[in-house]
């Protein structure tokens, strides 16, 4: 192969890489060590990790970061947690470290800004993307979300699960195969609460926190039926008052179908005279207090309209 044609080649490899790429590959397109020392003296090559260079006139970004760890550890690795779950473009801020896991026979040098896992990640729960080994979709889910506060796995869950990036029974799947490694209970716990446990769990909360706010007068899943509509089940109803609390789980179970549904229900409500809260399982685990407020404010005002 022509010089010329060859320094092409390594030209289109290094933006392919993001910019960044291994002394070995810089070896091969015809580069000597000496001529490698003078690229990196003159500032034209930056060092990024052990063995791994970066294109000064390319800016060192997030995917130019997690792409120098992969060089730099070799075919072996594979991208897991957040990092994975940002390669996936599941998250738009990566975490802090490049998250890599490595078979247990590999002892690698620890590298600045990478965090690494020795465990094997099985041949079904790894493959290419963008050039890169990482974790397929549910596996990393469920690390990403592991590594997070439950509100936030969460919020997470609820997203790719809406999206359809992945669906409930691949996370459960991966769940099985992956059991005993670190944040299995939060994991389980986010599954039960994405398979319908975070509308229960929120219709608790509610109860629980209208209770301690010394409120009562209130019937769950009251009856009415409603002109142009039909029957509806209302999930806490102050009936005097006619102030309607709805209490919503995730996201994920809201496709569009039951948003025209809750519409339609809603709007015969107010035309009925209701008043409608709407309140969810976010708000009721991190401000219960705020929903609490909702609800008396709205009885105050309706007492105030209806005079009683």
């Amino acid at each position: 192969m022509r010089i010329d044609a060859r320094a092409a080649r390594f030209r289109d490899r290094i933006r392919d890489q993001e910019g960044v790429f291994t002394v070995a590959q810089a070896d091969e397109a015809g580069y000597s060590r000496a001529a490698i020392a003078a690229k990196v003296g003159r500032g034209e090559w930056v060092p990024e990790l052990y063995r791994v260079l970066r294109a000064a006139d390319h800016p060192s970004t997030p995917r130019t970061r997690i792409r120098a760890a992969m060089l730099s550890l070799g075919p072996d690795a594979t991208l897991v947690g957040g990092s994975a779950a940002y390669w996936w473009r599941m998250i738009d801020i990566p975490p802090d470290e490049v998250e890599l896991a490595m078979p247990h026979q590999h002892r690698p040098r620890p590298r600045p800004g990478v965090r690494i896992l020795r465990r094997a990640v099985a041949t079904e729960d790894r493959v290419v993307l963008d050039g890169l080994a990482v974790s397929t979709r549910p596996t990393t889910v469920l690390a990403a979300a592991a590594d997070l506060d439950l509100i936030a796995g969460a919020r997470l869950m609820d997203r790719v699960l809406g999206k359809g990036t992945v669906t409930l029974e691949q996370l459960r799947g991966a769940q099985t195969r992956t059991a005993g490694r670190r944040g299995t209970e939060t994991v389980r716990r986010l599954l039960v609460l994405a398979g319908g446990g975070a509308r229960s769990e929120a219709e608790r909360t509610a109860h629980h926190a209208l209770r301690g706010g010394g409120m009562d007068g209130w019937v769950a899943d009251h009856e009415v039926r409603l002109s142009g509509y039909g029957l509806a089940v209302l999930d806490l109803a102050f009936i005097a008052l006619r102030v309607l609390v709805e209490i919503d789980g995730w996201a994920y179970h809201r496709d569009l179908r039951a948003f025209l549904r809750d519409s339609a229900r809603q709007n015969a409500l107010v035309l009925d005279g209701w008043v409608v809260i709407r309140t969810n399982w976010y708000e009721l685990t991190q401000n219960p207090e705020q929903f609490v407020r909702n609800v008396s404010e709205a009885l105050i005002a309706q007492r105030t309209v209806m005079k009683i």
